[in-house]
């Protein structure tokens, strides 16, 4: 049986666990206290919360969430990097933090999104999609190419039709 704190502790995480829309492990093994706390600062600036959690907690405040699916992931020294917000925030910033020029960087172990488990080689592929922003502007883009194309063909027929109503009028008036 739990402690009180324990308790509290796998209350909150599972908390956490069950609003999240994604999360990603990361071996944070090898990271001065220093750099601890620049990942920190970088994860906040971004919205992300970043928690190194005993395991077995983690593993016990998974139970009956999306994050479940990670139950054997929570091994060794791992921090946890969550969004509420943007399925791939998490993948992103860990990205970012590493191209900051950071001397060590944390290892990715896995992540989940929505539910599913990801690889981490699956993340860093979501760390290279454009932003959210961008992905619906191009698609915004793509679905009004048919319309763009079909009102320049009207146009032309209308322009074509224009100018042989012209011809023939200047035709009818140096016969006339």
């Amino acid at each position: 049986m739990p402690t009180p704190v324990k308790a509290k502790e796998i209350e909150r995480l599972n908390g956490v666990f069950a609003k999240a829309k994604s999360a990603v492990l990361a071996n944070y093994q090898g990271l001065s206290a220093e750099q601890m706390t620049q990942l920190r600062s970088h994860m906040r600036e971004r919205s992300l919360e970043f928690k190194v959690i005993k395991n077995t907690l983690a593993r016990i405040a998974a139970k009956n969430t999306p994050f479940e699916v990670l139950d054997t992931s929570w091994e060794g020294p791992v921090s946890i990097i969550v969004s509420f917000d943007d399925e791939v925030a998490p993948a992103k910033a860990l990205s970012d933090f590493a191209k900051s020029g950071a001397e060590k960087n944390p290892q990715v172990v896995c992540g989940v999104v929505d539910g599913q488990a990801v690889t981490p080689e699956q993340v860093k592929a979501l760390a290279d999609l454009p932003s959210k922003e961008v992905l619906i502007s191009q698609m915004l883009s793509v679905m009004q190419g048919p319309t763009r194309n079909f009102v320049g063909v009207f146009a032309s027929l209308q322009r074509s039709l224009v100018g042989t109503l012209d011809a023939i009028r200047e035709k009818k008036a140096q016969q006339g």
